[in-house]
């Protein structure tokens, strides 16, 4: 956790400062070391929403920084044994070499200037696509769950059957009181702790199954029983919030990152097509021929 959490922050003042001390060790492998100017570099090659992961999922940038770690000890190894300098190798070498350059060259060509989008494109591109950035339906549950997983015991699985229907009759009488019964027989702890609550859930987490059953819910029914790939519920509807547009203040970062990459993608195929325009490409039919017979 230490450990973890020491990334995150490292990752954090990278991001503020350049001023960040350019020998700093932050993961080892064997011989292989990855400092701090290394992973800063890495960092800056990243999509602005993977780099917001990064900066908030200390065990995301924990894996980034064992893939590096990894990725160099095997290159070592590589270069130890000489495979670096196999001739075949070399047209490739110097391919992703030069893919690079482009690719970067190409990035700086097409990203939008600082000052993009401004608050009255933002709220324009808010306002145009309302109809896509919806919410989905929100739902407060509880429920009373038995373990029978598929492949199961099959003994056991027919034990909790019959225990989910005896338990499912006993709701259908009249004063029944499901947190009770939840507290006694649920088989998730968290929540038969709490009475079989589990809080709100969005229509897209839940798994086909419980979504189908609750949808057709009524506020304070009780579903029959469920048969999901890890056993058995009954589900009780607490409360509902409808689809509803997402307020601009919760997703306005999001927006942001999505006009800038949509703006970055337009300035890269103006930029590609301004240029074939002004080197148009010419294609020898002849010698292609001859080489897509040597494929065939």
């Amino acid at each position: 956790m230490f450990e973890t959490t020491r990334l995150a922050l490292l990752l954090i003042g990278l991001m503020l400062s350049s001023a960040a001390v350019a020998d700093d060790l932050v993961g080892k492998m064997g011989d292989v070391e990855l400092r701090s100017a290394e992973l800063k570099a890495i960092l800056e090659s990243q999509p602005p929403d993977a780099r917001h992961q990064l900066a908030t999922d200390a065990a995301a940038l924990e894996r980034l920084v064992r893939s590096e770690l990894m990725r160099k000890a095997v290159l070592n190894e590589a270069k130890q044994k000489g495979w670096d300098k196999r001739q075949e190798l070399q047209p490739l070498i110097d391919r992703a070499r030069d893919q690079v350059i482009v690719s970067s060259f190409v990035g700086g060509v097409a990203k939008p200037g600082d000052g993009y989008p401004s608050e009255d494109e933002i709220k324009q591109f808010y306002e145009a696509n309302k109809a896509q950035l919806l919410a989905p339906a929100q739902f407060q549950l509880a429920q009373i769950f038995l373990p029978a997983a598929e492949g199961s015991d099959k003994a056991k699985a027919e034990e909790a059957r019959k225990k989910i229907a005896e338990l499912s009759a006993k709701l259908g009488k009249p004063g029944a009181d499901f947190a009770k019964l939840a507290k006694e027989n649920s088989g998730h702890k968290e929540s038969a702790d709490k009475g079989g609550e589990i809080g709100w859930v969005s229509e897209e987490q839940m798994v086909p199954e419980i979504r189908r059953a609750v949808t057709g819910l009524s506020k304070g029914e009780v579903s029959p029983p469920v048969k999901s790939a890890a056993g058995w519920h009954l589900i009780k509807l607490l409360d509902k919030k409808p689809t509803a547009t997402r307020p601009l203040a919760d997703i306005r970062p999001n927006l942001i990152v999505a006009m800038r990459n949509r703006k970055a993608q337009d300035m890269e195929r103006t930029y590609l097509e301004a240029l074939s325009i002004k080197l148009p490409p010419t294609i020898n039919q002849i010698e292609l021929g001859k080489l897509q017979s040597e494929l065939r």
